[in-house]
């Protein structure tokens, strides 16, 4: 492999609400690596809270790494609950959701969301001079890419703020590139919009207008955006684990319940592409490295660095562990009191998954100072592995055994 990329490197940053703090954690150890090695981002792409981090370091792009990282880490501790959303339980909320019940009785009730995100809107405008954002993108410092799902299509739609020339639309995996001439607060809020918790936003784009929700409804992970918006290489860093708790395996199966059966169902949508993407990935990097073609079109291979938790519980338990120790046993009086009351309602206390459910909600600085140092944690168990060119991988992942061999007129495109 050539010591230096043939191409730009991307960073992908998957979706996962308060988990945010998770890839803080891991780029406060990968970006300086990489710088170590004359190595630089330029190209971000992130959906949801991945789409905040993506936005926030696209407008620090001008900041060598340790500067980067150096004022990163301290954002996501101090956000708080009220920073995100509005109290669970305000007379306006109940009125709200009390108005529904009674329509939906009577047949035409209407509800946008359980959840009221109102702070969100002059926090992202708070954390992210978008400004410099696109300043850093005139400059060709680097291009910025949010995902979002538009409510109409159900297709996923890529706002790139990019000096450069777009790819034309993927309609094979319903793909979208838009040109925005300026990321806003709106892109970002729309990328975060989880659906049914929050609202849909309106995004004003004169390229593409219209209400769109969270990107990770059909694309979490977006490494295929990333590869054809020009990456050589690329950073993946997710929210979500791919392997099972081998402690469950002598634990006495229980009937789950329903908030189970739902942290069951986000797993499905986010933790299970997530590792097919970096399987089809690699599998794809040893038929290109083997001298096959890629139907796809891929003419090299494209070298990659994964991070994320190993177990598919694992920030569940952590955001379990948090609640039970701060906010269990807190007073619905005192401050916290949402998240007390959230966890109540989740059974965040009960088992890992109800900790799953919980860790999107859970803004806390409890959590972010665990998920950082999760995050961290991981980055480095990856460096100190043997890969082929430093920290860059080709084939599959570390201790997975081989997939069966894929022919080259079956091989997936990445």
């Amino acid at each position: 492999m050539s010591p230096k990329p043939d191409g730009p490197i991307a960073l992908v940053l998957a979706g996962g609400g308060a988990r945010g703090p998770y890839e803080i954690g891991a780029l406060s150890v990968l970006l300086p690596a990489l710088a170590r090695r004359g190595e630089r981002v330029s190209i971000v792409v992130g959906t949801s809270a991945g789409a905040l981090n993506a936005a926030w370091l696209a407008a620090h792009a001008d900041l060598d790494a340790d500067a980067q990282v150096a004022a990163a880490l301290p954002i996501w501790p101090k956000l708080r609950f009220s920073d995100v959303l509005r109290p669970l339980v305000t007379p306006t909320g109940s009125f709200r959701i009390g108005r529904y019940l009674a329509g939906a009785a009577v047949g035409h009730g209407r509800l946008e969301a359980l959840l009221d995100p109102a702070p969100l809107e002059e926090t992202v405008e708070q954390l992210i001079p978008f400004d410099r954002l696109a300043r850093n993108v005139e400059a060709g410092r680097v291009t910025a890419a949010v995902v979002a799902t538009a409510s109409r299509t159900g297709r996923t739609v890529v706002f790139v703020a990019s000096r450069g020339e777009l790819p034309g639309e993927d309609r094979e995996r319903g793909i979208v590139y838009v040109k925005t001439a300026k990321l806003t607060g709106a892109h970002v809020r729309a990328s975060a919009a989880i659906p049914t918790a929050f609202p849909p936003v309106h995004v004003s784009d004169e390229q593409a207008p219209g209400w769109y929700v969270d990107g990770g409804t059909r694309m979490n992970t977006p490494t295929r955006p990333a590869i054809s918006l020009g990456a050589g290489r690329i950073v993946i860093v997710g929210l979500n684990g791919t392997e099972p708790d081998e402690a469950d395996a002598d634990r006495e199966e229980e009937q789950p319940d329903a908030f189970e059966g739902a942290a069951h169902v986000v797993q499905g949508l986010l933790a299970d592409p997530l590792a097919a993407d970096v399987r089809t990935l690699a599998a794809t990097n040893e038929l290109l490295r083997d001298g096959h073609r890629d139907p796809a079109g891929r003419a090299t291979p494209t070298p990659y660095i994964f991070v994320a938790p190993r177990r598919r519980d694992a920030i569940g338990e952590l955001a379990r562990a948090v609640y039970t120790e701060h906010f269990a046993r807190s007073t619905l009086l005192l401050p916290g009191r949402d998240l007390t009351l959230l966890g109540r309602l989740l059974g965040a206390e009960r088992s890992d998954m109800h900790g799953e459910l919980f860790s999107y909600l859970c803004f806390a600085r409890e959590l972010a100072v665990e998920l950082i140092r999760c995050g961290r944690a991981d980055a480095e168990r990856w460096l100190a592995r043997e890969h082929d060119d430093g920290p860059w991988r080709l084939g599959r992942l570390p201790d997975e055994p081989p997939a069966p061999r894929i022919t080259p007129e079956a091989a997936p495109g990445a």
